[in-house]
């Protein structure tokens, strides 16, 4: 870790989100009002800025807010493109919708990922506590239409998550059909994970337990907001959502990226990944089991653990 490599970076632009899903922790136990801000918008370049010297390929801004409540969103894209990295979204997809989402394609945006979790109108109604599963399909169809009309360099793909395990088989068959087909885009479809140990572990462990290589790649996490007024805080990665007040390594909005990368807290996070003495934000993590059966369907043609938008795999730094 001697050298200081950035490829990706997940910068959360807003730390609230409009919806309630069953499955996130921000609805239960919800999360620390300190980290429900949204990034200003020179902190946010200035964090690009410092990424973008130490080889950034592409900005992910969400984190694990809803990026789209930013109304000037399609500010933080054309920031990102100045620096000359992609722009990704993950993201519920409701606001994405008509003039602002238009915005957002023209701004640059290289690739929306949309979470869609259950299979149809009454399993998204249980899973996501909103009425919503058509409204965000046809929002999908009208951004792929207008990609199409002005031949913008924008992805639209989507996420999913098996919500019975002992139904694998035919969630899938349900989310290809009603969502993933229909629409014609790149998909995945994951098990159910645990957000760092905040819920039960719904999965086997029986794959053995190693580090993810988080703490090794060249990617940083940085929040909205933080603790006692602070803004930026540098989390291990967006899966302690739920724990985010245990896993600060570092403020931008205090420190450089070099002093946040170097210092004490994210190399005491290293060494734990080293000997296996996890942190107690990650100690129970399902991303710490090797488990190639959590990745149920993919049409993705690249690695699994390949970021997109990057030249590296997780794998590579899972010792």
């Amino acid at each position: 870790m001697n050298e200081l490599k950035v490829e990706r970076a997940v910068i959360e632009v807003n730390g609230g989100c409009n919806y309630t899903c069953q499955m996130c922790p921000q609805t239960d136990p919800g999360r620390h009002k300190g980290f429900l801000k949204k990034m200003p918008l020179d902190l946010f370049e200035e964090i690009v800025a410092q990424c973008a010297e130490k080889g950034l390929r592409v900005v992910n801004l969400e984190g694990s807010g809803e990026p789209t409540l930013a109304r000037n969103l399609p500010k933080y894209i054309e920031i990102v493109r100045k620096y000359g990295a992609n722009a990704d979204i993950f993201s519920n997809g409701f606001k994405f919708e008509k003039g602002f989402a238009q915005d957002c394609i023209d701004a640059g945006l290289s690739r929306f990922r949309v979470s869609v979790i259950g299979y149809n109108r009454e399993q998204y109604i249980k899973w996501m506590d909103r009425d919503a599963f058509d409204k965000i399909k046809q929002n999908m169809k009208e951004a792929l239409e207008y990609i199409q009309l002005t031949k913008a360099e924008c992805q639209i793909c989507s996420y999913h998550l098996i919500t019975d395990n002992d139904q694998v088989d035919y969630e899938v068959e349900q989310y290809r059909k009603n969502f993933i087909d229909e629409l014609g885009i790149k998909s995945e479809i994951w098990k159910m994970h645990n957000w760092s140990g905040v819920y039960e572990n719904p999965n086997t462990r029986e794959g053995g337990v190693k580090t993810c290589g988080r703490p090794f790649a060249p990617e940083l996490t940085v929040r909205a907001g933080g603790l006692d007024g602070k803004l930026a805080s540098i989390a291990p990665c967006c899966q302690t959502l739920g724990r985010d007040e245990e896993a600060i390594l570092g403020y931008m909005s205090e420190n450089t990226l070099e002093e946040v990368w170097f210092g004490e807290e994210y190399e005491k996070l290293r060494e734990g990944h080293r000997t296996g003495n996890y942190p107690s934000y990650c100690k129970d993590c399902d991303f710490l089991v090797d488990d190639p059966e959590v990745l149920v369907y993919t049409n993705y043609d690249r690695a699994v653990h390949k970021l997109a938008g990057t030249t590296f795999s997780l794998d590579d730094y899972r010792k």
